[in-house]
């Protein structure tokens, strides 16, 4: 099964000893092992499939906006347009089984079983296993889960480069290795509405799967794009964020009909309840800049009050044409 290499896990170790990091090692390892299965999904044949890169991972990874441990691999796919509606499915399905057989060929297990195709494989998610050479970390899941979702992106993306944290922090010499990669703009309204959409799911009871107590990382990454990005403050991408809204809300019609008829009204509630009901956001927001933040520490009140004036912001427009 995929593992470290001896080197590797021997300048994890030094890394340790001269005290550059207090990072549990296998956060290292995780994020070694991730970055080479980038590695090997941005090389697949993908067969005129377009791959864009997104997600957390990306903003840590590629654009370098956040310091935190992200474990899950996503990405958006472009399917060549003209195919049939079968003729879709069956491409997205080809290309799911070539890369799982890539993957496996570089040492990852990819149990079959945790293999989840959805809506004609449109939706697929894939959980890589590896063998870990260091006590396992509480805070990390024992597996990469890797997402495709064949939403493609509305904005412009631009290939960027790729490095571990590990080569990062000792300065190790870069080398070609690049992924198309989604726009920043992209990401802050992709992130204000899944967090809003999903948590309105959860509280409606309208979730398939347990409530992810992490969707707080979308606070945190929200208030870090905000940092960098005063351009982007001052000009919301508000066109594209309706343009999220209506896509979820035609795609969660059959499991999530109160988002169907009424999206700004359940994502304002979960603005609300940020304010009136905090301690349950803070108890896990708290949890998780404890476990995987790394560089910057920011509390709860001010990613809250980011998040918040930025997704009003954002609902307010869809709020005046309702």
């Amino acid at each position: 099964m995929k593992t470290i290499t001896a080197q590797e896990r021997k300048q994890i170790l030094d890394i340790r000893n001269e005290s550059l990091s207090s990072l549990p090692p296998g956060i290292f390892e995780k994020d070694l092992l991730l970055t080479e299965a980038l590695r090997h999904i941005a090389s697949t044949d993908s067969d005129g499939i377009g791959l864009v890169f997104c997600g957390g991972t990306c903003l840590s990874k590629a654009h370098r906006l956040i310091e935190r441990m992200s474990e899950d691999v996503d990405f958006k796919l472009v399917v060549p347009q003209g195919l049939s509606r079968t003729a879709r499915s069956k491409r997205l399905s080809q290309f799911k089984k070539r890369l799982a057989q890539v993957l496996g060929d570089a040492g990852f297990h990819v149990p079959p079983e945790q293999i989840v195709a959805r809506d004609e494989n449109s939706y697929v998610a894939m959980n890589l296993l590896y063998e870990s050479r260091f006590s396992p970390v509480a805070s990390l899941r024992p597996e990469i889960k890797v997402e495709f979702n064949a939403r493609p992106p509305v904005l412009p993306t631009a290939p960027l480069p790729v490095r571990s944290m590990l080569d990062e922090l000792i300065g190790a010499p870069t080398d070609d290795f690049k992924i198309e990669c989604i726009s920043v703009d992209e990401t802050l309204a992709e992130k204000v509405l899944s967090f809003l959409r999903r948590t309105a799911e959860a509280r409606a009871g309208r979730n398939r799967a347990q409530y992810d107590d992490r969707l707080v990382r979308h606070l945190y990454d929200v208030r870090a794009i905000a940092a960098n990005h005063d351009r982007l403050v001052n000009a919301l991408p508000h066109a594209h964020f309706a343009t999220l809204v209506a896509g979820d809300a035609a795609q969660y019609r059959n499991q999530y009909r109160e988002f169907e008829r009424d999206p700004v009204g359940q994502m304002q509630a979960v603005l609300q309840a940020l304010h009136a009901e905090p301690d349950s956001f803070e108890r896990d927001y708290l949890q998780f800049v404890d476990e995987l933040v790394f560089g910057e520490s920011v509390s709860f009140a001010e990613a809250r009050s980011v998040f918040v004036d930025l997704a009003h912001r954002l609902l307010s427009p869809l709020t005046v044409s309702c």
